[in-house]
């Protein structure tokens, strides 16, 4: 008995030393590495001990059956997940950055490009998809699910029905994860605990489960004819065609049967993002409550012509009016404070007062692609705006901004001092930009009738990724000029970041050239 426990001191102390020296740190790690297999139909992980959770499929057509149980080297798993896919926009994963003022950025509910990168860095097996590229009609699914992923089907347009089984174990649907307007409706089966934003994607009859407890954006949306919430569900409601909270302290979703004119609940403190995005709604009435606009809260609302009871607001969020064309005013802003990128782009007939009070975003009105012009009125002793030579500029510091063009103008005289221009300059009327010596952040493209584009600065500025040089003169030629002894430097820089994007010159089809001062 004595030489058994010495013997078994002596393997804990091997042991001991091994983990130590690092040995057993690299065996823990390798056993963690994640596990993948192909099984029938479908691509799995390995999540857990006896979990696993589908990431592609063989079968891209008909009729995709999701089992509750699959068998892989003598192993028995239950699959309890559909992987979360990710959205891109040509190859680049969606954030608001990617892309200018489109309204993947905001979120909205909608077709998406989604992809599931594998976490192991592998590539898919040859015969095996993404299961949101897939043209399946039909689509059933175990009830020993516990979440489908963010977008899992959010490329399925052929989708057609979607059979659950009759009760879930606290199941969460994911952001995005389904859309096919192919799809009439969708009943979510009991059990379901969760529906995050725009699960439901445009599908326009929506039941929702007694059980259902969190509801994201945009379940409800102007697409949504009809939605079905159990009498026993104690959290939800709808009202007018609007999907609140039961209490109606939040406002989640406005459907296409709400009002052309609409007057929130008096009860209501704060608005989902994209709450009433694409709507027809002609105007909206807030209470003395709701302090912030969301993210894309109004967005694409073509119809909008005003937003009163805004004299509490100060926050207006990223893209929360892009894309109201027809709106004129948006009540008292005497409060606000923050101005989101892209809060007003393509809001042509709008009338706003800004000063040094407010934090507003470079490119709150404008992007690197897109021009807004709109009316600003700025105190003419203000500290943070002022428009010199029809350009608005925002001074942080010791950088000093250009972040619209108030009119289409033939010639374009950025001032000295400025070191960005963060928006698109020019027009169809524009013949000459001349840039100032401080330059030193070109994110806006140039639209030019031809005519000359001059920078000053030696050290060439840098470059956005969308940079280009748009030639609206036909045959006549654009001369972009540059200091002595700089062309090559542009040059370059020009092409290279040109040829990041589309795999061309910017200078090579002869209507745009380079030249020294």
């Amino acid at each position: 008995m004595e030489y058994k426990q010495k013997v078994g001191r002596r393997l804990f102390l091997i042991a001991a030393l091994v983990m130590l020296s690092g040995i057993g740190e690299i065996k823990a790690e390798a056993a963690k590495k994640d596990t993948y297999f192909v099984s029938g139909e479908l691509f799995y992980k390995v999540i857990s001990n006896g979990k696993v959770e589908v990431c592609g499929t063989k079968k891209t057509e008909g009729t995709l059956v999701i089992p509750g149980k699959v068998y892989n080297k003598g192993k028995t798993y239950t699959v309890t997940g559909i992987a979360d896919h990710e959205l891109y926009y040509q190859d680049i994963p969606v954030t608001e950055e990617t892309i200018d003022g489109q309204s993947v950025d905001i979120g909205a509910p909608g077709w998406g490009y989604y992809r599931y990168d594998r976490t192991d860095g592998e590539s898919f097996p040859n015969d095996v998809e993404w299961l949101s590229e897939t043209r399946i009609q039909k689509l059933v699914l175990p009830s020993t699910l516990t979440y489908i992923g963010e977008g899992a089907f959010g490329g399925c347009e052929q989708l057609q029905t979607v059979t659950f089984a009759k009760k879930y174990n606290k199941l969460v649907v994911g952001k995005n994860a389904f859309f096919s307007r192919k799809m009439k409706k969708i009943v979510f089966p009991e059990g379901t605990y969760e529906l995050k934003d725009n699960a439901a994607g445009l599908i326009p009859e929506i039941t929702i489960p007694s059980t259902v407890k969190k509801i994201g954006s945009g379940v409800v949306n102007w697409n949504t004819k009809k939605v079905t919430i159990s009498k026993n569900n104690k959290k939800f409601k709808m009202k007018n065609g609007i999907l609140y909270t039961k209490d109606e302290k939040k406002l989640l979703g406005v459907s296409a049967n709400a009002g052309k004119n609409i007057k929130i609940s008096n009860k209501t403190t704060s608005i989902a993002a994209n709450a009433f995005y694409h709507t027809k709604v002609k105007t909206v009435a807030l209470n003395k409550k709701i302090t912030r606009i969301p993210k894309g809260a109004f967005a694409n609302c073509s119809k909008l012509v005003s937003v009163t009871g805004t004299d509490r607001v100060t926050e207006i969020g990223y893209a929360a009016f892009k894309g109201c064309i027809k709106l004129t005013d948006i009540g008292d802003i005497s409060n606000l404070k923050t101005v989101g990128r892209a809060a007003f782009w393509n809001d042509r007939r709008l009338t706003l007062s800004i000063s040094s009070n407010m934090d507003i975003d470079k490119n709150a009105f404008s992007g690197a692609w897109t021009s807004t012009v709109i009316k600003l009125n700025v105190p003419a002793d203000d500290s943070k705006y002022a428009f010199v030579n029809g350009l608005l500029i925002k001074k942080e510091g010791t950088e000093h901004i250009v972040m619209m063009q108030k009119e289409d103008m033939e010639n374009i005289e950025v001032p000295e001092g400025v070191t960005e221009v963060a928006v698109r300059l020019g027009g169809s009327t524009c013949r000459n930009i001349r840039l100032p010596i401080s330059l030193k952040v070109q994110n806006g493209t140039f639209v030019i009738n031809g005519g000359t584009i001059t920078f000053q600065n030696p050290t060439v500025p840098a470059f956005h990724e969308s940079f280009t040089i748009r030639n609206e003169g036909g045959k006549a030629v654009t001369t972009v000029i540059v200091p002595k002894g700089c062309m090559d430097a542009y040059k370059t820089t020009m092409d290279n970041n040109s040829m990041q994007r589309i795999d061309a010159e910017l200078f090579q089809d002869g209507y745009i050239e380079i030249k020294e001062q």
